[in-house]
Formats: C-alpha cells, structure tokens, sequence
C-alpha cells in the first residue's frame, strides 16, 4: 500500500487566509514536486502530455463540455469546488479559465454519514483523510505533468476563506451529493460569484422526475460509501439555485462513464446526469 505524501502544518493558516499568494502557492507546489505515483490515488480517468491514460473511477474524457453545461468559461475567474484529481481543473484551465480549486484540508474532515454500530467517527474521519491525501496528490502530480498556473486553496466549503476574492463562475461537479449540507455550501459560493453557478449530479429517478423538486437520503448500504448523502434531482438545485438569486436557468442531461462504487476491478458503465446552469 502507498504511503502518500502528507505535507500539512500542524495548523492552518490563520482563518485559511493568504492561500492565494504566489508564494503560498509556490510553496505548495514545491513541496509536492517529487510525489511519486503510487502516492496518488487517481479519481479521474486521465491522458498526460505522452499520450500515457491513468485510469480513475469517472472518465470524463470528451464529455467535458457536455458535464459543463456547454458553459463558455474563456476568459473567467472560476472557483471549481471539490476538484479531486483535477480532470476538470485542467480542462478549464484549457478552455481559457483562470482556475482557483477548493479542497478538504488540514483540520477539516469530509462529511461523512453517521452510521449505527460504528461510534469512532474520529477514527473514521482520519482514514478518510488519510485517503483522501492520495486523491489530492494526483491534483498536483496532473499540475506539474501539464505544466498548469491553476491555484488551489483548503479549508472548509461552508466558511470560505474570505480572501478567495470574487469569481466570474462557480462549479459542483457532483459534489452536492457528498455534502451534509448542500444549500449552505452552495451559499458560500453564491456569495462569491458574480455571475454563474453550475451543478451537475447524478440521477437515477428518470427525466419524466428530473424536474420534482426532490433531495432524498442515500442509505449506507445502497452507495457502500460514507460520503455519499443524497441524491438530488435538478428541480431541487433549481430551487436552491431561486433561494439565492440565480433566476435564469438551463438543465442539460447528459450520460458520463463510471466504475460503481470506485470499484476499480468493475466495468465501466454510462450513469445518468444532470447539470443546471443558473445566472444572476
């Protein structure tokens, strides 16, 4: 098994701030220089430079745009939330994007769901975050393979740094259904954006529901994940998305390629999707 790469201070910065600054940045990138791939554990399906394909659970090649939304990002500050191995980062930062990533770091766990019969969530929270190490660390093995400018902040999605700045977009890909509070994820990044949100979920309920406003639990047993909470159906993004101001909408439905469950030893197969697009 990998030992990966765990270059965290003892503490964060002072409230997350100064993360942005070109120094912190080249410190980040510096100290991750040398990480080797078996420190990585790759959530995406990707091609490097060589041509070489890593695989990942979720091979999103070629339906970047579609996943997107067909949203025109050239030119944009975008804040990417939840980026894991940084498929999307890259292919922003591609598209034209100034590209800002925002992570689970340091102190803060990712949410997961509570669970009879296992009390120790603070045992569990750290092999969690002892896994999740891997999975950041093939953000910045694809950032020094590309040669990206793209920046990447930590902390806690439901109190922002407040350095962060403004953003022309903001983008869940999938990653409201891992949240124990979606809305107020969602308000932090509202606050923050000046023009566009963009969610996209999966969904199983079929397009003649994909407009109900419905957010129901996901049982432990039916994902065989601890953070996985929910399944949303656009009609519930698009009235999260009126809560907070972003009134003129577009819903795309779109097929993505995923191995269930992150079993890496199962085939591939095509999972239904949503992305909403809303303005201000």
């Amino acid at each position: 098994m990998a030992k990966h790469f765990s270059g965290w201070p003892a503490y964060p910065p002072p409230q997350y701030l100064g993360q942005l600054t070109d120094k912190f940045q080249t410190m980040l990138a510096s100290e991750r220089s040398n990480i080797a791939r078996e420190e990585c554990d790759f959530y995406h399906t990707v091609e490097l430079p060589n041509g070489e394909v890593i695989s990942g659970p979720w091979d999103l090649r070629g339906h970047e745009n579609e996943y997107l939304g067909g949203l025109d990002v050239r030119n944009k500050r975008v804040l990417e939330l939840g980026p894991a191995t940084g498929a999307l980062t890259y292919h922003l930062e591609r598209s034209g994007a100034d590209v800002v990533g925002f992570d689970a770091g340091w102190d803060v766990s990712v949410d997961l769901q509570p669970h009879p019969g296992n009390e120790d969530m603070g045992e569990l929270r750290l092999d969690h975050g002892r896994l999740f190490t891997g999975v950041q660390n093939s953000w910045w093995y694809l950032h020094q393979a590309y040669g990206s400018h793209a920046k990447v902040a930590y902390g806690d999605i439901y109190a922002l740094p407040g350095d962060l700045g403004d953003f022309d977009v903001s983008i869940f890909a999938a990653i409201l259904l891992h949240l124990r509070s979606p809305i107020a994820a969602l308000e932090q990044a509202a606050r923050r954006t000046r023009e566009t949100l963009v969610v996209t979920e999966p969904w199983s309920g079929g397009s003649d529901a994909l407009y109900e406003n419905i957010m129901r639990t996901v049982p432990f047993g039916d994902s065989g994940r601890w953070t996985v909470w929910w399944e949303i159906s656009a009609g519930a993004v698009l009235a999260m998305f009126d809560l907070l101001g972003f009134r003129t909408t577009e819903v795309t439905e779109h097929v993505q390629r995923h191995q269930f469950g992150h079993d890496r030893d199962s085939e591939f197969r095509d999972i239904s999707m949503f992305t909403v697009v809303g303005h201000r």
